[in-house]
């Protein structure tokens, strides 16, 4: 702002304060350099991920907010934390019980969408494990142990009686909880980039969560693919104690231990430095693996990388899904699980709870107490349960006891 705008400003403010007391012509001035900053910043042409604000939040009325504008509505939102109006917080906060943050207020549900729709495109478990909602923290499912079998007796023969027999899953829900400590200073100052940056890293972070808890949870507090004792076990031959000394035959086997009708949809998970052994791997001097190109700009390199989720190749045409959270080389040991092959939807995700992120300025965080030290506690958190709803649709690799 140069000093004639400022001069312009000044004038604009004295005239106001013949209509209106001085606080009010002083907020009209604030709101209106504020909307002037916005638009510097770019965020009065904020999306959809800011825009579906409820009008009680607001404090407007129904019909004025069909006539708001998404940045509007972002911009609104935006003020009211900058000049931490505690009537509109308030009203936000009593739209949902699970608010617990003593003095917080509840950031709009896009945000919490936001954060699941990055979680589903980083993490292997949300995005292809079968979804299954939850009404209460434990839900029990049955699944089928022993089949029915039929038999060909021969004339004035009876025939053999066999039995249906059921087994039980149960999914039971767990809360995970993300926290952060920013300054106020820094949420006064921020733009609205700062809730997305939020939103990316708390979702790559519980995606990450999600994926270890599926793929290869030990029980605290889920069990997933690697450690279920039902699950199909391919054990490489004696001798062959180390991830690296893994051959074709091997990932053939993997193939043989399920059942044909397992097999559609399919696919291999491993970690990329187990990836990267395999890609060596030759059988009659032709490469087991085939490649995929991954279109994720200039620099990707082939069968190395891809779009979250997608496949980086194939063996014997069966995608090959990468996972950070599987045993990487340096984690070989005798007897261990180290690759899973199978449908991912044979694996049960269930959701008593979505996404929700909270804030709050009057929280304790370890020694820290944010009320004291000017600072706002962000939360993020979620409630979910993940068990193998069907171990033998699965085969896991692992190396030999010696």
């Amino acid at each position: 702002m140069d000093f004639k705008q400022f001069e312009d400003k000044i004038t604009s403010v004295f005239q106001d304060t013949l209509s209106k007391s001085l606080p009010e012509a002083i907020e009209a001035s604030v709101n209106s350099m504020l909307d002037t900053k916005m638009k510097e910043l770019g965020m009065d042409k904020a999306d959809a991920k800011a825009a579906n604000i409820p009008a009680a939040f607001l404090g407007v009325s129904e019909e004025d907010l069909g006539k708001m504008t998404k940045g509007e509505k972002a911009s609104k939102f935006i003020k009211a934390v900058f000049h931490k109006d505690m009537n509109v917080l308030a009203s936000m906060k009593a739209m949902n019980e699970g608010t617990g943050s003593a003095g917080g207020f509840l950031v709009p549900e896009e945000y919490a969408a936001e954060i699941a729709r990055i979680a589903e495109d980083f993490g292997l478990v949300r995005k292809f494990a079968r979804k299954i909602n939850m009404g209460t923290d434990t839900l029990n499912l049955p699944t089928l142990t022993t089949n029915v079998t039929v038999s060909f007796p021969g004339e004035a023969v009876a025939g053999t009686a066999s039995d249906l027999v059921l087994g039980n899953t149960a999914l039971s829900a767990k809360t995970a909880v993300g926290l952060t400590v920013l300054s106020n200073e820094l949420l006064a100052d921020a733009n609205v980039s700062l809730t997305n940056i939020l939103a990316e890293l708390f979702g790559e972070a519980l995606a990450g969560t999600e994926d270890e808890q599926g793929l290869a949870g030990t029980g605290s507090p889920f069990t997933g693919i690697l450690g279920n004792a039902n699950v199909n076990v391919v054990t490489m031959a004696a001798g062959k104690d180390t991830f690296s000394e893994l051959d074709a035959d091997d990932l053939r086997d993997l193939i043989s231990a399920i059942k044909p009708l397992a097999l559609s949809g399919a696919g291999f998970i491993l970690h990329r430095s187990v990836w990267g052994v395999i890609q060596k791997l030759k059988q009659n001097s032709q490469y087991v693996v085939s490649l995929a190109v991954p279109a994720v700009g200039d620099n990707a390199k082939a069968g190395m990388g891809g779009p979250a989720g997608s496949p980086v190749g194939t063996i014997w045409g069966y995608p090959v899904y990468l996972s950070e959270k599987m045993p990487a080389i340096s984690a070989t040991a005798i007897s261990t699980k180290y690759i899973i092959f199978g449908n991912l939807s044979h694996l049960w995700f269930g959701d008593r709870q979505q996404m929700t992120l909270d804030i709050s300025n009057a929280a304790t965080i370890g020694a820290a107490n944010t009320f004291a030290t000017n600072q706002s506690a962000v939360r993020v958190t979620e409630r979910i349960a993940i068990a193998v709803g069907l171990p033998t649709a699965f085969a896991v690799l692992r190396t030999a006891a010696s």
